[in-house]
């Protein structure tokens, strides 16, 4: 009886010790626990206040754009104000790649002539033919142009006619080389031609045989404003889209006369368009070509485009604005547009 109860004493001796063990086993994990839950309410407390602020300077950087888009209406009008009959590079306007501080971040900011390009919505207007049953002027300074750059002759010719059928009206194929939805159709992955005018030049990469190199050139000369209309302004062209000159009054004009006459505008640009062809380079064409290329000529303009980038800490935003004027004393934005990377470089390394 004595080593039973010996034995039974010991027994009741080690329980509370084990009974320690359990109860700071039991807090340990309790603090484990509440310490993963804190950690867990901190980080969403820290993304919930990063998203917050994101959102409040990307609206910042947002209502900042509007106010970069309104001095820009006010740099145009202003322009107008002091001469409607000359829009040049010398003007308040022309603004290129200007930096404004903001707080907490910058604007920088261009304004472009959208009438200083070929205007590829004005061959949705052209007739199929001219009377000699001969491809249309305007087509065939679009293949000229191709053609002065390296790509082949028939490739020109296909291309340039395909982007006539590309933004006309109507779904049948009326020009020598040119394709419609019939042929995209085929494509993987297949579509259709828009048949209406196109918003962004971009959208040419679209067009049947426009392959990198070819859209390269026309990166450089080819634009898309909501008008059949085409009227080059010579006093906003830069010398790297001299290309223009060369096309219009091809073949008598060589690109280096073309690039010469507009190193060589004057400061304040021509007059008017008799001035610009009373130039040495341009007077000795005959009169035939400089008939032909004299309507598609002007030394005003009405669409400008905005491009400006604002940052706020770390939120960008990109505004893209076409800007309008009908009488050439106000204007209007009719086309907006957020978003894209300007330093971004399209090129062709994954063409097939």
């Amino acid at each position: 009886m004595s080593r039973v109860r010996a034995n039974y004493s010991g027994s009741m001796q080690t329980l509370p010790s084990r009974q320690k063990g359990v109860a700071l086993i039991f807090v340990l994990l309790l603090v484990a626990v509440l310490v993963g839950i804190a950690a867990t309410m901190t980080e969403r407390m820290s993304t919930q206040f990063y998203r917050a602020s994101n959102l409040l300077n990307h609206q910042q950087a947002y209502w900042y754009s509007m106010g970069v888009e309104a001095l820009a209406q006010v740099g145009i009008e202003e322009t107008y104000k002091e001469n409607n009959d000359n829009i040049n590079l010398s003007q308040v306007w022309a603004l290129k790649d200007t930096n404004y501080p903001l707080d907490n971040g910058e604007a920088i900011g261009s304004i472009h002539d959208k009438q200083a390009c070929f205007n590829v919505n004005a061959l949705a207007s052209l007739p199929n033919t001219n009377n000699n049953g001969q491809r249309p002027y305007l087509l065939k300074v679009l293949a000229y142009i191709l053609q002065e750059e390296g790509i082949d002759n028939y490739q020109s010719e296909v291309i340039a006619d395909s982007i006539k059928e590309f933004v006309d009206s109507d779904d049948q194929v009326m020009t020598q080389s040119g394709v419609e939805s019939a042929t995209y159709e085929g494509f993987k992955p297949p579509y259709d031609a828009p048949n209406t005018m196109i918003a962004d030049h971009s959208e040419l990469r679209a067009v049947n045989q426009v392959s990198g190199p070819a859209m390269k050139v026309l990166n450089k000369i080819a634009c898309a404003i909501p008008t059949t209309d085409l009227l080059i302004n010579i006093n906003t062209l830069q010398p790297e889209q001299a290309l223009l000159l060369t096309g219009l009054f091809q073949p008598a004009l060589s690109l280096n006369d073309a690039v010469n006459v507009l190193e060589n505008r004057p400061q304040d640009g021509w007059k008017d368009v008799d001035t610009f062809l009373n130039q040495s380079q341009i007077n000795t064409i005959s009169p035939d070509i400089k008939s032909q290329a004299s309507p598609f000529l002007t030394v005003t303009s009405q669409y400008f485009e905005l491009d400006a980038q604002i940052k706020v800490e770390d939120s960008r935003v990109r505004l893209r604005s076409l800007i309008y004027s009908s009488d050439k004393k106000t204007t209007e934005i009719i086309r907006r547009r957020f978003g894209g990377i300007s330093e971004r470089v399209s090129d062709n390394k994954t063409e097939q």
